[in-house]
């Protein structure tokens, strides 16, 4: 099982597609199977009817985009572990290509309960008695956490693997390109989570914003982000600023006990050490710019904060209207 698995994910080219296609087209026959699209009826806590259909074109889209993105994650990962490895005395690949069976059960039931407390409440519990589009909107729900849990821990297993890989790497803070892969794994959590975002807002197919519709995704969004970006990265960066702060060290204390004489040749060496003191103190104690990860992390929290900033002026506007 463990090898078919394997082959689906890291051999079979064309597994995302064929995969994708299959829950795309599995989830619009189902919706489609209880009138969904042409029924005029849309659950009661939807406000209205374009929401609904927004949700339903989520509904469909969210989990292909999960499978793909799994299957894409991990192929990018493999490569860049097998980069590591061939270079530095690191064991990435095994890891990176191990799914443990238990852990994906265990974290994928934690996401189905995440859906059924925080998601669905309420109604949920009238599943049985609920009409077959409602019933069909929570196994939806119920689908997409469930793969979000079983997507996110996966990811954060590979993440902790890079993290610990850290600690292997030759390093040379001057010339930190070999160090590359530690940040793009984590750039492509990043994107993942940023794309599951954007398709998040056909939510508000209506031009309407409804914060319950984005706080629960973003509760788990943005601390994935910031997680998945860095944590790959810690350790090595660790090691960078421990390995810049030592030669500092040891050039300041050259630079005390040298001589002060004027004379050119005491000049010229004191130069020296100043200089490359200075190029030191330079030297990035990052495998990769950190300002370009700041500014990106900021452009993607930017929409939600404006999602929030937009919510709340409508309830203030609401509220001073009501009264």
């Amino acid at each position: 099982m463990a090898e078919r698995l394997n082959w689906i994910i890291f051999e079979w080219r064309f597994a995302h597609i064929v995969i994708a296609l299959l829950v795309a087209l599995t989830m619009t026959l189902g919706f489609w199977s209880v009138d969904a699209f042409t029924s005029s009826f849309h659950p009661w806590y939807f406000d209205s009817r374009q929401e609904f259909l927004g949700m339903l074109i989520m509904f469909i889209l969210m989990p292909a985009y999960l499978a793909i993105c799994l299957i894409a994650s991990m192929r990018g990962s493999l490569d860049l572990a097998q980069t590591l490895d061939s270079t530095n005395n690191t064991q990435l690949v095994p890891i990176v290509k191990s799914f443990p069976p238990g852990q994906s059960l265990f974290f994928g039931f934690l996401g189905f309960m995440y859906a059924v407390l925080f998601n669905i409440p309420g109604y949920g519990l009238d599943f049985f008695e609920g009409n077959r589009i409602e019933q069909a909107a929570i196994l939806a729900q119920l689908l997409i956490w469930t793969l979000m849990g079983i997507f996110l821990p996966l990811r954060f297993r590979v993440s902790q693997a890079f993290n610990r890989a850290g600690d292997q790497v030759n390093i040379d803070i001057f010339e930190p390109s070999n160090l590359s892969p530690f940040a793009r794994n984590g750039l492509i959590d990043v994107l993942i989570i940023s794309g599951a975002l954007v398709l998040s807002t056909l939510q508000s197919l209506d031009l309407s914003f409804r914060l319950d519709n984005y706080s629960k995704g973003l509760l788990v969004a943005l601390p994935s982000i910031l997680i998945l970006a860095i944590n790959p990265m810690w350790r090595l960066h660790r090691r960078m600023k421990t390995i810049r702060q030592e030669q500092l060290d040891e050039l300041n204390i050259r630079i005390r006990t040298s001589s002060k004489a004027i004379d050119v040749h005491h000049l010229n060496e004191l130069e020296v050490l100043l200089q490359r003191r200075e190029r030191v103190s330079q030297a990035p104690v990052w495998p990769v710019d950190i300002k370009i990860i700041q500014r990106f992390l900021f452009y993607i929290v930017i929409p939600p904060l404006a999602w929030v900033g937009a919510a709340l002026v409508e309830l203030v506007i609401d509220g001073f209207v009501a009264s």
